[in-house]
């Protein structure tokens, strides 16, 4: 059952945690995530970083209400580089744009380590975050979607396995077909929320007498859609 504290969006993050994982929340904010891990016995320990006072004093205000203070560490920090050599085993960045995950993700040079679990939550520039990962030696293993607010989210699953690969446009957009995806429809509706703002943005640039060359991606796009929806042979559904 999903904590009342915990919307859809956190809750596909949370699926992709690995049982008894030290687990560290990048951007905690409230800290919800570890105390909900905590709660259902997910997790094993916490770290709740954040690189402002005010939320990682709500975080641990949140945490001691939770009775859970003694299996949570907080830190002040700007990134995941402080977390270096506390045996962390997944590490969630949630909530930010994909191009801030990624900087995060470089100046940590301890996640580029095949033990370590990546959980991403990107709320712009998808396509960027995906880009990096595989080009940096990362591979994306899963991808998880809800919909939440009246909004459609990905939670990128991934681990490092130093080799590097160019995604196409297609891939980059909306996720690698090889791996595993879960939530069907919730899946749709992003795919399908992607479509829609390629096709308004052709139409602002073929109205304007600007140049497109969107047709081809959009094309494949629609493509894509009809087939997750008549196959749900590579889909799972999120458990906890």
């Amino acid at each position: 059952m999903i904590d009342a504290k915990l919307n859809a969006r956190l809750f596909s993050a949370a699926s992709l945690v690995r049982q008894d994982a030290v687990f560290a929340d990048i951007g905690t904010d409230h800290a919800y995530l570890p105390i909900f891990l905590l709660k259902v016995g997910r997790i094993s320990r916490a770290y709740a970083t954040d690189i402002n006072s005010g939320p990682l004093a709500s975080a641990r205000a949140n945490v001691e209400a939770a009775a859970l203070s003694d299996r949570v560490s907080f830190m002040l920090t700007d990134g995941a580089a402080a977390l270096s050599g506390e045996g962390v085993t997944d590490y969630a960045i949630c909530g930010m744009g994909g191009e801030l995950i990624a900087d995060i993700i470089e100046r940590a040079p301890h996640l580029r380590c095949g033990e370590v679990r990546l959980i991403l939550q990107p709320m712009s520039r998808q396509e960027h975050l995906r880009r990096y990962l595989c080009s940096h030696g990362f591979a994306i293993r899963s991808e998880s979607y809800s919909y939440d607010g009246g909004k459609y989210y990905t939670c990128i699953m991934s681990e490092y396995v130093g080799e590097c690969r160019e995604l196409t446009e297609l891939e980059a957009l909306v996720g690698i077909e090889k791996c595993q995806f879960l939530n069907t429809g919730a899946r749709i509706g992003y795919l399908e929320a992607k479509l829609s703002s390629l096709e308004r943005a052709r139409a602002g640039r073929l109205s304007s007498g600007a140049e497109d060359r969107t047709d081809i991606i959009i094309s494949a796009l629609r493509e894509l859609i009809s087939d997750v929806k008549n196959s749900k042979s590579n889909n799972g559904e999120e458990t906890i």
